[in-house]
C-alpha cells in the first residue's frame, strides 16, 4: 500500500514538473531574440510579448524594417510595443537578408533570386506558435519602405493566412498576384516621398515598379471594391481615401499626405507628419478584421 502510494506521489510530482516546465517555457514579457533556418538560410527575428500575456491565444503582428535597417530600427520607428502592451498582442520584428539593387538587409518583394521571404514568414509563424499561443485568425503584416513592399507581397501570397496588411511608404501590387481571398489593406504614403516616389519616374529606383495610386487601384479591383470611394480632407495636408463596399469586407484605406517625405507618420522622425499616428491607425484597422 505504502509503495503504491509512493509511486502515485512520484508520478504526481513528475507530472507537476512537466507542467511547470511547460509553463516556464512560455516566453516572458518583453523582447527575445530568435534564430531559425528557412528555405536553407539562417534567419532571425525579434519577438515582443506584451506585459499582460498569460498564455491565452493572442494576435500576432509582423512589422518589417526598411531596406538597410535592422529590427530595432522598426521597433523605434513604429512604436508598436507600447500599443501591444495596451491591447495585449505580440509583435515580430524580422531581420531582412536580401540584397537588392540598392542595399543589403532588404526584402525580396519582387521575387528575384535569393532568399525566400514568403517562406520565412510561414516559418516564423510556426516558430512563434511553438513558443506561445497565437490566434491563427488574427495574424497581420505591416512595414516601412522596403518593409511596406514585402507586406504588399505577403498580402497577396498569404491572403489566406494574414487577416490584413499595412504598408507604410511602400504600397505595391505584385504583377503576378492572384489573391486566395480579398484582404483588407491600409496604406500610408507622402506625395513628396523622394525614395519610393509617389509616381514612377525615370529616376525611380529599379525595385519601385508602379506609382502609389496605380498600386491602390489594383488592390481596389482585386478586393472587388467599387470605383467610387469616399475622400475626406482631414486638414494639414492629409486626405483619407476609403473603399468600404469591397468583397468579404476587405476594406481599402489610404492616408495620403502632401508632405512627410519618406517617413512613418506620427513617429517623430525626420519630416514625419504628426497630425496622424500611423501605428494607432494601423492597430485600429487590424482590430476590426480577422480571417473568416
Amino acid at each position: 500500500m505504502y509503495q503504491s502510494s509512493g509511486i502515485t506521489r512520484l508520478v504526481a510530482l513528475v507530472c507537476m514538473g512537466f507542467l511547470s516546465q511547460a509553463i516556464t517555457a512560455q516566453p516572458g514579457a518583453g523582447f527575445s531574440e530568435h534564430a531559425l533556418e528557412s528555405a536553407g538560410a539562417d534567419r532571425s527575428y525579434l519577438l515582443y510579448v506584451p506585459d499582460n500575456y498569460a498564455g491565452e491565444p493572442v494576435l500576432l503582428v509582423f512589422s518589417f524594417h526598411g531596406s538597410g535597417g535592422v529590427p530595432r530600427n522598426q521597433v523605434e520607428t513604429s512604436g508598436l510595443t507600447t500599443i501591444a502592451d495596451q491591447h495585449g498582442f505580440a509583435v515580430a520584428f524580422p531581420a531582412g537578408e536580401f540584397t537588392n539593387s540598392i542595399t543589403a538587409r532588404s526584402w525580396n518583394a519582387n521575387v528575384e533570386d535569393g532568399v525566400d521571404d514568403v517562406q520565412f514568414v510561414r516559418d516564423m509563424i510556426e516558430d512563434i506558435a511553438g513558443q506561445m499561443a497565437i490566434d491563427r485568425s488574427r495574424i497581420y503584416t505591416s512595414g516601412f519602405s522596403g518593409g511596406g513592399r514585402i507586406s504588399s507581397r505577403l498580402a497577396c501570397e498569404l491572403s489566406d493566412i494574414l487577416a490584413a496588411a499595412a504598408p507604410v511608404a511602400g504600397p505595391q501590387y505584385p504583377d503576378d498576384c492572384t489573391l486566395k481571398r480579398p484582404i483588407p489593406v491600409i496604406a500610408f504614403h507622402a506625395m513628396d516621398d523622394q525614395v519610393n516616389t509617389y509616381e514612377v519616374a525615370a529616376d525611380s529606383r529599379p525595385y519601385w515598379r508602379m506609382g502609389v495610386e496605380t498600386a491602390l487601384d489594383k488592390w481596389r479591383q482585386a478586393n472587388g471594391c467599387s470605383l467610387v470611394g469616399q475622400h475626406d480632407r482631414l486638414g494639414q495636408g492629409v486626405t483619407l481615401h476609403t473603399w468600404t463596399d469591397c468583397a468579404g469586407a476587405a476594406n481599402l484605406t489610404f492616408y495620403q499626405t502632401v508632405n512627410g517625405n519618406h517617413t512613418w507618420p506620427g513617429s517623430g522622425q525626420g519630416e514625419a507628419v504628426e497630425s496622424i499616428d500611423a501605428s494607432k491607425l494601423i492597430w485600429e484597422f487590424f482590430s476590426r478584421h480577422q480571417l473568416p
